[in-house]
């Protein structure tokens, strides 16, 4: 397949020879003109495009219709609100982030050498040891001096200083305020160009080594940051890097293997994994990872999803079960069956979703650009003020140094740079963690949980009850109607034929519902070998229950208020037996037609060990904690008891969001489901946290989305919020204490402007430095 390529990056250019079309192996991508190594590709207006990654692919599709206006790419950027720091919109603009660092640190050692010649020339200038006494010669002597002192100094200048204008222009641009670049550039060429012109008329003091230090350090930073964001990058990069590129196809064969299945007793292939398509199967021995999302057809053992789903302790995986690209099978031999491939596998929806949301800014950023764009305006002002006061009670020269270094100490760093990077090392702590935050807003608003819900059913729960119990009507109970049965069926005459028959009966209409305790139905007619019937007029009531006509009959299958809700009659035994099993915490399914309640369902439901823990701990975090359940008072009392929490129980779906709503005028609420039957309930939460999304990492409901099923992840999530900004609130107090000394002393005419430059960059070191503390968290 043939890609078309179109780089939309000025400065990142094809070689002439190379074609305008490529295969995708060697395709480029259409933003930032990186090589598509991960082979995205969309279609654009009827033209197939290949991107780098999910980020750029995604900024494509923001920009694209102001690209084809003719608007700039870097315009295009800003408009959409996107963050241009952002690794993606950076790779956009400057090109390939690694060659940016990279070239960054080229200028780094070539200016090195270049602001040391200076320095060693300015010490002797500074000094005038060598002609102070020597009159017309001495004064030659230092006009030298100067001359080679400027001939080391301008290539410094013009290959750090100008880089650094053109960034402060191009914010200014886009987003029509004044950046930390500005005042970097304001006061390194204001030295510099000070000092050109005394070096000319040979009168006043020369400041090349004010200049070029200072730029010598801030260039040191930006290097740094460059290199962090590189970092951050390669760690997605590794992430996709654990599924092999080649897989062990099982070719079909017509003859049946009893090991492999039928029809699947071919040879071994090992092909590309991009080569293989949703109903493969593949082999995977010990030792090798798995390369695509699937079921495993044949074999046991362990497999370490510590990459994915962030438990260090591996898993057992036997037939039937779901294995995830990237896993490491630790000692099974795995016929695996494909399910997902390409960006479609958990690990490629979990990147995309990752780079796409570190390219919005969250809330507290935004207010941190108004800030900085306030901050930079001031910071000139005040230098403008302290040059005209020294000028006018010192000297032209003492008015100089102490303006530039008001310019020079100030540092919105915390604002501009350490802000966005806490928040992508959490996005990015909580990916390998296997803990995917939709975006940046949605981790601040973690940060602020004090209340979190809980829904019971597959998340407090394994989700895989037992059936523990059949009561069945006594004959002739109730209103003295018989009860109709289904003679096709089994005979009604013996209270155990009831029995098989009530569960059958059940069985067949659940079988089109997907709730967890639906299929734990299914199951125990399956492990009784009990045939399903015929289901019309099927209709799933969210909260009440299923309905069907059986052999004619309208049946009725579900909670009480189903029953409540449809007239139908409890006989008085029946009403008996519910209490006692509700008492002892067992769900209650109603089974009824013909106007009577004709048996009733006992569903043992098993609570994840981690559940009372792990509920425990929120307690003692001080979070508010409550269970939301549709069982009745007597099993949500039953629940309470067990689990150490409130418990409302008999709320429909839609009771559960009246609730949620009304919680949340005293603050934010996480809603904790499986988000699947609970899907209203989460999407109306300020937060909604799914358990165990596996495969459909991307449900729509969820803000936050748990690839396993450990309940203490949820506390760690929110901890890691509450880091991410406690970090953000340190480094700003930091930063404001900092610019109030530091400026200050500044205006005072205590600080050189080569130590302001260097305090600056100490300051901004420091800052960064605690933002990738939380990596570690």
């Amino acid at each position: 397949m043939a890609v078309q390529i179109q780089n939309l990056n000025p400065q990142i250019s094809n070689p002439p020879s190379e074609p305008q079309t490529s295969s995708i192996t060697q395709a480029r991508c259409a933003l930032c003109g990186l090589p598509a190594t991960r082979h995205l590709t969309e279609t654009f207006n009827g033209e197939l495009l290949a991107f780098c990654c999910y980020g750029c692919r995604h900024i494509y599709e923001v920009v694209g219709p102001e690209l084809a206006k003719g608007v700039d790419l870097r315009q295009a950027i800003g408009r959409a609100g996107l963050d241009l720091n952002a690794p993606c919109c950076r790779g956009a603009i400057h090109g390939d982030p690694a060659k940016e660092a990279a070239r960054l640190l080229s200028r780094l050692m070539l200016n090195a050498f270049l602001a040391m010649m200076v320095m060693a020339l300015s010490l002797a200038l500074y000094s005038d040891f060598f002609f102070t006494s020597w009159g017309q010669l001495g004064q030659g002597t230092r006009s030298m001096l100067q001359a080679i002192a400027m001939l080391f100094a301008t290539p410094a200048v013009l290959l750090l200083a100008l880089p650094i204008l053109e960034d402060a222009i191009f914010t200014f641009q886009v987003y029509r305020r004044l950046t930390t670049s500005a005042l970097i550039a304001i006061g390194s060429l204001a030295a510099y160009g000070l000092s050109v012109y005394a070096s000319f008329i040979g009168q006043g003091q020369v400041y090349f080594d004010t200049a070029t230090m200072t730029l010598l350090l801030v260039t040191l930073g930006r290097w740094l940051d460059a290199k962090t964001q590189v970092e951050s990058a390669q760690a997605l990069d590794e992430l996709l890097a654990r599924a092999p590129a080649e897989a062990s196809l099982i070719t079909p064969s017509l003859a049946p293997s009893p090991s492999k299945g039928e029809g699947w007793g071919g040879a071994e292939t090992r092909v590309p994994v991009d080569q293989l398509q949703v109903g493969d199967r593949i082999r995977v021995r010990p030792g090798e990872n798995f390369a695509v999302d699937g079921r495993v057809i044949s074999g046991e053992g362990s497999v370490d999803e510590a990459s994915i789903t962030g438990e260090a302790a591996p898993a057992y995986k036997g037939p039937g079960q779901t294995v995830y690209a990237g896993t490491s099978n630790l000692d099974g031999s795995f016929v695996v069956e494909t399910t997902q491939v390409g960006e479609e596998r958990v690990m490629g929806k979990l990147v995309r979703l990752l780079d796409e949301a570190r390219l919005y800014r969250a809330p507290i950023e935004r207010l941190a650009d108004r800030v900085a764009g306030y901050f930079v305006p001031l910071v000139i002002v005040l230098g403008l003020a302290t040059f005209g006061y020294w000028t006018w009670q010192a000297s032209f020269e003492q008015g100089l140094m102490n303006g530039l270094a008001v310019l020079l100490i100030a540092c919105p760093c915390a604002l501009g740079v350490s802000t966005p990077l806490a928040i992508w090392a959490g996005l990015g702590r909580a990916a390998r963690q296997g803990v995917l935050i939709r975006d940046s807003v949605t981790l601040e608003k973690l940060a602020r949980i004090r209340r979190v819900f809980f829904d019971k059913t597959g998340t407090l729960t394994t989700g895989q009850s037992t059936l523990a119990e059949i009561v069945v009507r006594r004959p002739g109970d109730g209103d003295e109607r018989p009860g109709k049965m289904f003679p096709a069926v089994v005979s009604s005459q013996q209270s155990a034929a009831n029995s098989v028959e009530l569960l059958q009966i059940a069985a067949s209409l659940e079988h089109g519902s997907e709730h967890p305790l639906a299929r734990s139905i299914q199951a125990a007619a399956a492990t009784q070998n009990l045939l399903l019937l015929p289901v019309e007029n099927f209709r799933a009531m969210p909260g009440l229950g299923v309905s069907g006509t059986v052999a004619g009959q309208t049946v009725w299958v579900g909670s009480w208020r189903l029953v409540e809700q449809q007239g139908l009659l409890l006989p008085a035994d029946l009403r008996a037996e519910r209490q006692r099993l509700e008492q002892r915490g067992v769900t209650v399914i109603h089974v009824g037609w013909d106007g009577l309640v004709q048996g009733l369902l006992g569903l043992a439901e098993t609570i994840r060990p981690a559940a009372a823990p792990a509920l425990a701990e929120m307690k003692r975090q001080q979070l508010e904690v409550r269970v939301l359940t549709g069982d009745s008072a007597a099993a949500g009392t039953a629940l309470a008891r067990q689990l150490g929490v409130p418990v409302q129980s008999e709320l429909l779906p839609h009771d559960k969001v009246k609730l949620i709503e009304q919680s949340e005028a005293a603050g934010p609420v996480a809603m904790v489901g499986d988000g699947l039957n609970d899907a209203p309930a989460l999407a109306r939460a300020s937060v909604g946290v799914a358990l165990g999304c596996g495969a459909d990492v991307t449900r729509e409901a969820a803000d936050v989305s748990l690839l396993g099923t450990d309940l203490a992840q949820i506390t760690w999530t929110l901890a890691l919020a509450q880091r991410v900004y406690r970090t953000i609130g340190w480094t700003l107090t930091q930063a404001f204490a900092y610019n109030v000394i530091g400026i200050g002393l500044a205006m005072a005419g205590f600080l050189h402007p080569v130590l302001a430059a260097a305090a600056m960059v100490v300051s901004s070191l420091v800052v960064v430095g605690n933002s990738l503390r939380i990596f570690r968290f």
